[in-house]
């Protein structure tokens, strides 16, 4: 077992909890992207034909309308892709009882099999995904005389989500009374942390007062403590009428101290402001702001 960090906390990860998933296909299939769900339909019909083929195969003379004195294990592949399919091209059919009853436990379970692929694939189409960009990296730098933590989001498909909120938690290493180190989040309260409609971007602020998480640490001890920051988005998607969820941290090699970000919007001369996406990740730099 060895541990893996993801999103700030770190998590343990063992191969055999890989193994274990394959107890949950449902969230299998939901969960792998689509090459693999795919993949897994595709080898899935591989073997369950061959597997049919197999009994159909055990049966010499269950097939009428082979081209030998007996049914190959080719073509008793081949009608078990006819049976499972129901296209029924009448060249090849069931002649014994065996043959008869393996075709009736083929149809029976082609028609859950296909049941279930194709809720499956329904359940992969309507999932919603949010489509949220977070900023490379987040500054800290002066605001309103009172230090500050930034960072950007903004929403990808230009589509309005409804009842948008994020919430930033410290992530960090402390160690006990006894000496126990363990990993902590504490909460970070944002001077905005909800807005009833999103539509292109919306710039975080933490205000680094003597209530943040942050407040008297130095970078230093923030790296020996091997801090980050994590995001949570949430939000429902107007169009889908359903809720939506991402996540991003931000280590503190991702946090840019005495630096601002670039204005979105610009102005021109005579047309009035611009807004310019291309300045979301852009940051300048503050030298009068100290780091510490």
């Amino acid at each position: 077992m060895r541990l893996q960090k993801h999103g700030g906390i770190f998590t343990s990860v063992n191969p055999a909890d890989w193994i274990r998933h394959w107890r949950y296909p449902n969230h299998l299939m939901l969960a792998v992207p689509w090459p693999v769900f795919f993949a897994l339909i595709a080898v899935g019909y591989l073997l369950l034909h061959l597997m049919f083929a197999s009994l159909y195969w055990l049966d010499a003379h269950g097939i009428s309308g082979v081209a030998g004195p007996a049914t190959s294990f080719m073509e008793a592949f081949f009608f078990s892709v006819h049976t499972l399919g129901a296209i029924g091209y009448g060249a090849l059919y069931p002649s014994t009882l065996f043959t008869n009853l393996v075709v009736t436990l083929e149809s029976l379970v082609g028609l859950i099999l296909i049941a279930l692929i194709t809720g499956s694939t329904f359940s992969r189409f309507s999932k919603s995904k949010a489509r949220i960009l977070f900023s490379d990296v987040a500054t800290v730098h002066s605001y309103n005389e009172l230090s500050t933590l930034m960072f950007r989001v903004a929403n990808e498909r230009r589509k309005t989500i409804l009842d948008a909120g994020i919430r930033a938690y410290l992530a960090i290493d402390e160690c006990t009374s006894e000496g126990q180190r363990m990993r902590r989040l504490h909460p970070m309260t944002l001077n905005r942390d909800c807005s009833p409609l999103f539509l292109l971007t919306w710039t975080v602020m933490h205000s680094i007062d003597q209530h943040s998480p942050l407040y008297g640490r130095t970078p230093q001890e923030l790296t020996t403590s091997q801090a980050d920051i994590v995001v949570s988005f949430s939000g429902i998607d107007e169009i889908l009428d359903r809720p939506i969820h991402a996540h991003h941290n931000y280590p503190l090699s991702q946090v840019l101290f005495g630096h601002g970000f670039v204005d979105m919007m610009q102005e021109e001369d005579g047309e009035g402001q611009r807004f310019d996406f291309a300045n979301f990740n852009r940051t300048y730099s503050c030298p009068s702001v100290e780091p510490s």
